[in-house]
């Protein structure tokens, strides 16, 4: 049985600056969205402000519900629809900003220009009063400088045995994030993400007042260098072959009968239910068919070809 991924403790400014990704490889495997600083994300716990919720997309039928979460760092988007009800009941709960801790999946989405943008798709969350979540703020900075801490101990010391680190009671998860972020992100000015946490800090100790909801500042993450071509993946099978015409086909169909072009994710995976192809095996076949770049996902729930 598959473990539950944890949560990564994460300032909204790290996820703003996580532009590369891990994807899982067979069935049921997990994703990950790697940061510049040490952490290697499938879940994430986030704390801050989080702004009322509003509706997007235009199937009233099957809403998707987009709120703001803000801390001292930054804002990320957080977005419920229909496959997380518990979640997008209470996103939907606030009619004004309020503290707030949020647990979810990371999201990674690439504009046609290229630009990343990262948003939390909420599993739970819970409103606080401001001394918890000061107190839950404290924890993510405090597990953010030890991971910072830990990769620029591994550039320092390449060589240093990962079972050294691990004796030293350094989580064997962070010590493979760390290595793998000094690979993906190695000219990374790290001093700078150190002088983010400041208004953090701050706010810990209680000097910044509430914080207030605000737009988030693009990405400022450059990666100049050149990427290693991927492996080649292996030869799609004809029952795979089988399973991605009949997705594209489904897919087409809603796109074609909705008032906006877009096919829902909710009601595709209803369809091939109904056809034998189970949600498992139909998230699967669009992470292969996204990952090929067939596929994409502009707004939450909504699919179209590419």
């Amino acid at each position: 049985m598959a473990l539950r991924e944890p949560a990564w403790r994460v300032t909204a400014r790290e996820l703003e600056t996580s532009l590369e990704e891990e994807k899982g490889v067979g069935d049921r495997a997990a994703s990950y969205l790697l940061s510049p600083f040490a952490a290697r994300m499938n879940r994430v716990l986030v704390a801050g402000t989080l702004s009322p919720a509003e509706p997007i997309g235009r199937d009233e039928t099957q809403p998707f519900w987009r709120s703001r979460l803000t801390d001292p760092t930054g804002a990320v988007a957080v977005t419920a629809g229909s496959f997380q009800p518990r979640a997008m009941a209470q996103l939907r709960s606030s009619p004004a900003p309020r503290p707030a801790l949020v647990v979810g999946k990371t999201h990674l989405y690439r504009g046609r220009d290229g630009v990343g943008y990262v948003s939390v798709r909420a599993e739970g969350m819970r409103f606080v009063g401001e001394a918890e979540e000061r107190a839950e703020v404290a924890e993510i900075v405090r597990q953010s400088l030890d991971r910072l801490d830990l990769v620029e101990r591994i550039a320092r010391e390449p060589s240093v045995p990962d079972a050294t680190l691990a004796a030293e009671g350094i989580p064997r998860t962070w010590i493979r994030a760390a290595r793998e972020s000094l690979r993906r992100y190695p000219n990374v000015d790290r001093v700078a993400f150190r002088r983010d946490l400041r208004p953090a800090v701050r706010h810990v100790a209680g000097d910044s007042g509430p914080i207030a909801p605000g737009p988030a500042p693009p990405p400022s993450v450059t990666i100049t260098r050149a990427p290693p071509a991927p492996p080649a993946p292996p030869p799609r099978t004809a029952a795979e072959r089988a399973e991605e015409s009949a997705f594209l086909d489904r897919l087409d169909e809603l796109a074609d009968a909705s008032a906006d072009g877009y096919a829902d994710l909710k009601e595709l995976v209803a369809r091939l239910a109904d056809e034998g192809v189970s949600a498992e095996r139909a998230e699967l076949v669009l992470g292969r068919l996204e990952e090929d770049g067939v596929v994409e996902e502009p707004i939450v729930g909504k699919l179209r070809r590419a």
